[in-house]
């Protein structure tokens, strides 16, 4: 198939990770794809790498936006390809024939995305593979999503359903996913390759962001989906470290042994702590 990419690219003060992203998009073997580039105004030499590189830019805009979000949508407004792929400015393509392989797997307009693996990149150099599985089902929905730098979204589905909301500030493509997953009957592909390099200093990679995630995802859930907020709660407190402790004694405790082992050292650990009528 004749697949035209729109590959994206959000950067704000990042002139680096820009070049790095660039390059990776311009080297794809697979040469039918348009490239967006929309910055937030930076002020550390970015807008002078986009010029250094305006021949192979189809689009760009340098301004202040509301966002991630905001400028996503910019992004997607301004596409004409038939997917789009949002790649900001520090991921990039695992290889040069990253888009190729999406092509080789869209052989039809039967699925409305496709998604692959991808390898997060911490600045210590270290690295996280971040595979994903072929089967979505609830569970992972909750608690986990798939990498917007290696997935390849049907650009009609934003004419469908809308672009992405703009008071989130971190789960708005997660909300979107489930969306289309859950309440639109969306067909996803996985294709199992490696397709993208992730940086994960990202604000939804941000451990300090981890308490905003959650309530945005509750809430989404609470709002959205409400018919799957009693299944959510109860998936929570089964991968809660409290319920996993309790998983393991329970465990411990069918073979008499082993048990006899740990209750010695519980016992143990008693005779330094205070009675629990002394506690209250």
């Amino acid at each position: 198939m004749n697949v035209k990419f729109s590959v994206i690219t959000i950067n704000y003060n990042n002139a680096q990770g820009l070049v790095n992203t660039i390059k990776s998009v311009i080297e794809q073997d697979y040469k039918n794809f348009e490239y967006i580039i929309i910055d937030g105004g930076s002020t550390d030499g970015s807008t002078e790498i986009i010029t250094q590189y305006q021949n192979h830019i189809d689009y760009s805009v340098s301004e202040k936006d509301n966002g991630i979000y905001h400028a996503i949508n910019k992004g997607i407004k301004a596409a004409s390809g038939d997917y789009v792929i949002f790649m900001n400015s520090g991921d990039r393509f695992y290889d040069t024939h990253t888009l190729t392989a999406y092509v080789d797997n869209i052989t039809s307009s039967e699925y409305g995305v496709y998604y692959g693996n991808s390898i997060g990149l911490f600045q210590s150099n270290n690295q996280v593979q971040l595979k994903q599985p072929e089967d979505l089902n609830l569970s992972f929905w909750f608690f986990n999503s798939l990498s917007h730098q290696a997935t390849a979204i049907n650009r009609k589905l934003f004419d469908v359903y809308g672009l992405y909301d703009e008071n989130m500030e971190i789960t708005s493509d997660w909300q979107y996913f489930v969306e289309l997953f859950l309440l639109r009957n969306v067909k996803f592909k996985y294709i199992d390759r490696d397709m993208a390099y992730y940086d994960m200093h990202g604000i939804s990679s941000d451990p300090a962001m981890a308490a905003k995630n959650l309530n945005e995802r509750e809430i989404f859930i609470k709002e959205r989906l409400p018919q799957f907020w009693e299944e959510y709660t109860i998936l929570k407190e089964l991968r809660s470290p409290t319920h996993k402790r309790q998983t393991h004694f329970e465990y411990i405790q069918t073979f008499p042994f082993a048990y006899r082992i740990l209750k010695s050292f519980m016992d143990l650990i008693l005779l330094f702590l205070p009675s629990n009528k002394e506690k209250k």
